[in-house]
């Protein structure tokens, strides 16, 4: 069952500077609306920040350089149990407070590769049951925290041109783009496939091992001896013998059919000749038109001299097809006599090869002595290969579980379909020109998008909702609130303000809360309360950022107002400090 996190409220506070910010936020959609740089991408990557997240810190560092602590609460629900999750970022510590369990400290996550932003990052892969793992220097490792969040959030930067771009740090993965998109739509994770790769690396180092000692025990010439000479072989020893004059007999029977289809060949060979011979004097010998071969004069014509003629040559033209068949058929007879009859002749050298190595064997304890050896050889290659071949059963069993390359292909188009047919539909909506390119359209292969502008915006939207309804389906995979930062980006007219804010609202997921921020232009101040009415149903949880006319108003002055929250969350800090 899909784990899904909602988020309840959000408080900035700077000690030092005596200012917060404190709002609670709706189940469905929080739009959160001001003038530009007022403060509501800040408030945004503020809500990023608060799970350890470094990339984009910049983009904060006016608010961190206040001295602030975040703080996140949130609801964690999974197999329809809810769980109070409270986080507390201040500087390089974060706090996690997860329902009656203890609460978890880590301090000096500021660097990704710090020892505790490490076990910050497994901590969040438990927590979500999210078993991602990317490549990185030719080994797989837990994917940050960053790609926990990226199918959800779109940023104002570069997530409304690029693709998977959001954050800047998952740049650095090999083969990032079929990873990430086969984990969250649970097709294949890479785990799996690295697992898998060992697993047919140690089935083809046992068969080549199976192949080399199969050669060896029944190709190794003194090893044949050995057993030959031993009076424990003797009963394969006769075998042996036997086997070499069945051989014999079979080469010999085989020569005998090869012979006897060299002359049918070679008759069939010079009949075609002579009928060839027949068939051009015929077609000269048409009567009235034909000639007399001996006297130059022109044949007689009548009907029975004619039909005699057409007859004839009709019964030769019909032998000269039936021996050119015949031929074709002999010849593939002859030339497979003939392959026969060399792999036969080649097992017979081979054999003869161990019978006159055992023909010339001396009687002496040198040689008795090498004898025990090579048999005591042979023994442990036939336990060795018994052992292999449980070995090979046992691993071909576990190689069972997980799919092949085949099945992930045709896995992958299935979503490629699914995607397709989200994706134009949510661009009919936007009213974006079709994309007929597979390009464009297949999930796996789209990089960009033909676009600029307003149509590059509509397209990456329809996009990134198509996607988070595909792996909404997804079993087990987590859900996050899903975040678009700046909707109206790129230079809007009204018309297209007012089709995005419908499409989101009537496409946004159900199962998961939806944030978005727009610029609110002072020229057009009921603009939210017209959305809300016309497109929203009144339902929407507003956050407006400053009063509509000042930029830097994410934090506003501190007179009390959340003492109680406050004190709790000094506590935390004070009484879990190092």
């Amino acid at each position: 069952m899909n784990s899904t996190l909602t988020f309840n409220s959000l408080f900035i506070y700077s000690e030092k500077n005596k200012k917060y910010f404190y709002d609670d936020f709706g189940k469905g959609i929080n739009l959160i609306y001001g003038p530009n740089t007022s403060g509501k991408s800040t408030l945004v990557q503020s809500l990023i920040y608060t799970f350890g997240i470094n990339d984009g810190k910049e983009h904060l560092e006016e608010l961190l350089s206040m001295d602030l602590f975040f703080r996140l609460d949130c609801t964690f629900k999974r197999e329809n149990i809810d769980v109070a999750i409270l986080l507390i970022r201040e500087g390089g510590t974060l706090y996690v407070k997860i329902g009656d369990i203890p609460l978890k400290v880590f301090n000096g996550i500021n660097g990704n590769n710090s020892f505790e932003h490490v076990k910050l990052k497994h901590f969040f892969h438990e927590l979500f049951n999210f078993n991602l793992f990317l490549e990185s220097k030719e080994e797989y490792k837990e994917a940050p925290i960053e790609a926990v969040f990226l199918p959800y959030y779109i940023s104002q930067s570069v997530g409304w041109v690029y693709l998977r771009k959001s954050f800047s740090s998952l740049d650095f993965f090999r083969n990032f783009k079929d990873d990430y998109l086969d984990y969250y739509l649970g097709i294949e994770t890479a785990v799996d496939r690295e697992e898998k790769k060992k697993l047919e690396a140690e089935v083809l180092k046992a068969e080549k091992e199976q192949t080399f000692l199969t050669e060896i025990q029944n190709n190794h010439i003194p090893l044949q001896v050995s057993k030959m000479t031993d009076e424990s072989f003797t009963t394969q020893s006769l075998q042996y013998l036997d086997d070499y004059k069945t051989l014999q007999d079979d080469v010999a029977q085989k020569e005998k059919e090869y012979l006897f289809k060299s002359n049918e060949l070679s008759f069939l060979s010079e009949r075609k000749s002579v009928v060839s011979r027949i068939k051009s004097s015929q077609i000269k010998q048409d009567p009235g038109q034909g000639s007399c071969p001996m006297c130059s004069q022109s044949l007689p014509y009548n009907m029975q001299h004619n039909y005699t003629h057409q007859q004839e040559l009709n019964d030769t033209l019909s032998q000269y097809e039936s021996i050119k068949t015949k031929i074709t058929s002999v010849q593939s007879e002859v030339n497979s006599l003939k392959a026969k009859i060399e792999k036969i002749k080649k097992q017979i050298s081979e054999k003869y090869e161990v019978f006159k190595s055992y023909s010339d064997q001396e009687i002496t304890l040198e040689r008795w002595i090498d004898n025990k050896a090579n048999l005591r050889l042979n023994k442990n290659i036939l336990s060795r290969l018994g052992q292999l071949t449980l070995d090979l059963s046992v691993l071909r069993k576990s190689l069972e579980v997980y799919k092949t390359d085949e099945e992930v292909a045709e896995e992958r188009s299935k979503k490629n379909y699914l995607f397709k047919d989200l994706f134009e539909a949510n661009l009919k909506q936007l009213k974006v020109k079709e994309l007929s390119e597979d390009r464009y359209t297949t999930l796996y292969k789209i990089s960009a998008f033909p676009f600029q502008g307003v149509e590059l915006h509509k397209t990456i939207m329809a996009y990134h909702f198509a996607f988070n309804s595909l792996i909404s389906k997804t079993k087990d995979i987590h859900r996050l609130p899903f975040i678009l930062d700046a909707v109206f980006k790129e230079d809007l007219d009204e018309f297209n303000e007012d089709l995005l804010i419908e499409f989101i609202s009537k496409n946004r997921p159900k199962d998961t809360q939806l944030f978005m921020t727009i610029s609110e232009k002072t020229k057009k101040a009921s603009q939210v309360a017209r959305y809300q009415r016309e497109f929203l149903n009144n339902e929407a949880k507003t956050i407006q950022i400053g009063n509509g006319r000042d930029t830097r108003t994410l934090l506003k002055a501190y007179n009390g107002e959340q003492d109680h929250l406050l004190k709790e969350t000094m506590e935390i800090i004070n009484l879990n400090s190092v």
